[in-house]
């Protein structure tokens, strides 16, 4: 990659990460860039010239969201994919506190989380945009392979019912923790939840 080249993808990223700092304290309807650019410390139009229009600016700030989601994500999935061969059993409390921890890493992400939230209620009329952020992204589908490999080795259903409803619970908790600010255990709305479905009919 040549000199310049990097100059430009360091000057996107400074953008991005600096909107995603606007969106998360002053909320989406604060973006302009004229802001970013003075939040970024950077000459004025220079946002313009690497993000023209608003939507463009808003693609390049999901884009980067999404990108960070996606590793997170495989990261994951490697680190599960690394440890398949143990035959050791996840019990109950060894799976609420693997989400529990996810959900505490993610919620100390607070900039990016404030953003992603801002911005699905935002984009309503952007569906294409919205979907990188919610249940239509890559993110997504790598998130639901990791959640079946943790339920399955916790002995769990892996209908897509199940896998769902784990998902959006613990978009719920690390949207309390973010937004709300609550300090309830994750852990114990997570055990409680796979207890319950452990013990359901023909679901376990």
């Amino acid at each position: 990659m040549s000199t310049q080249a990097t100059s430009s993808h360091e000057r996107r990223a400074l953008i991005a990460n600096s909107a995603i700092r606007v969106i998360a304290r002053d909320g989406v309807r604060a973006l302009t860039h004229r802001v970013v650019d003075k939040e970024a410390g950077i000459p004025q139009g220079a946002t313009s010239h690497h993000a023209r229009t608003r939507l463009a600016l808003l693609e390049l700030i999901v884009n980067t969201l999404a990108e960070r989601a996606i590793a997170d994500a495989k990261q994951a999935a490697t680190f599960l994919n690394a440890s398949a061969h143990c035959e050791h059993q996840l019990s109950i409390a060894d799976l609420a506190g693997v989400i529990a921890k996810l959900v505490e890493t993610l919620s100390d992400r607070r900039e990016d989380m404030k953003a992603r939230y801002a911005l699905v209620l935002e984009l309503d009329d952007e569906p294409l945009l919205r979907g990188k952020l919610t249940t239509q992204s890559e993110v997504h589908a790598i998130t639901r392979e990791v959640t079946a490999t943790l339920l399955d080795r916790a002995g769990l259903s892996i209908s897509d019912k199940r896998i769902e409803e784990l998902i959006s619970l613990t978009d719920a908790l690390v949207f309390q923790r973010t937004i709300i600010q609550e300090n309830t255990s994750p852990e114990s709305i997570l055990t409680a939840y796979l207890h319950g479905i452990a013990s359901s009919p023909g679901e376990s």
